[in-house]
């Protein structure tokens, strides 16, 4: 079973590593990058909302979701102002998407791990979710890098990377969380929705709005109907 939670969050993840290929095989134009970001966005609000936010408040109480969302939030702020000063010049999106896939890949991974405790079979909706949102993230990132002159091969392994962080945390979460209380899983949900939107907020649609322009705001709203339609079948 700890096995089956890792190899779910490396699937959920290996989105961002598909994503990076696409954008490092094909010269893919700006315009239509701010586009897979806009729609990329919308599909991270449905998922922090539906997939996170819900079943904290469920779990937890509006308490302590208030709080492990705020925590969140301030997390993901001071650690991209951190990076934003090693950032490649102008690039600064780049490295902010790849922090915020970081950052929430690790609570989403748990978040997979989490609806395997019991004995339950994994959420198909969770995974299907962090697929659909990442692949954008890895497509819209992986230029900037390219940009500032990053071989394939240490941008890809970047992304490798981020997706083995959170399979490793999957398979400790499979571990650690067995008996956790439901303050304690609420909060993991409700961090992972709080790093989420803030990136969003903070660099992800500024970027897409620079890329795409207006259009980004029809396929953010399209983005967040498909995953949010998504995650309440059957609901």
């Amino acid at each position: 079973m700890v096995i089956e939670a890792g190899l779910w969050a490396f699937l959920g993840q290996a989105s961002l590593i598909l994503g990076a290929w696409i954008a490092l095989r094909w010269e893919v134009p700006r315009r239509a990058l701010g586009l897979v970001a806009g729609f990329g966005a919308g599909t991270l609000v449905a998922a922090a909302a539906f997939e996170l936010c819900v079943p904290a408040y469920r779990e937890a109480g509006r308490g302590v979701t208030a709080i492990a969302l705020g925590a969140g939030a301030i997390s993901f702020y001071l650690a991209d102002r951190l990076v934003a000063r090693h950032a490649p010049p102008g690039e600064h999106g780049s490295v902010g998407i790849a922090l915020g896939a970081l950052l929430d890949g690790i609570p989403e991974s748990l978040a997979i791990a989490i609806s395997l405790i019991g004995g339950s079979a994994v959420s198909g909706a969770m995974v299907a979710a962090v697929l659909a949102s990442n692949l954008p993230e890895g497509m819209a990132s992986t230029p900037g890098f390219r940009r500032a002159g990053w071989p394939t091969t240490r941008i890809l392994a970047m992304w490798v990377g981020i997706a083995l962080a959170g399979s490793v945390a999957a398979m400790l979460g499979r571990v650690l969380l067995g008996d956790a209380s439901d303050d304690l899983l609420g909060a993991i949900n409700a961090f992972a929705a709080g790093t989420i939107l803030t990136m969003i907020a903070s660099v992800m649609l500024p970027t897409a709005f620079e890329d795409g322009r207006e259009a980004v705001g029809l396929l953010f709203v399209l983005g967040f109907a498909c995953l949010g339609g998504l995650t309440t079948l059957g609901a």
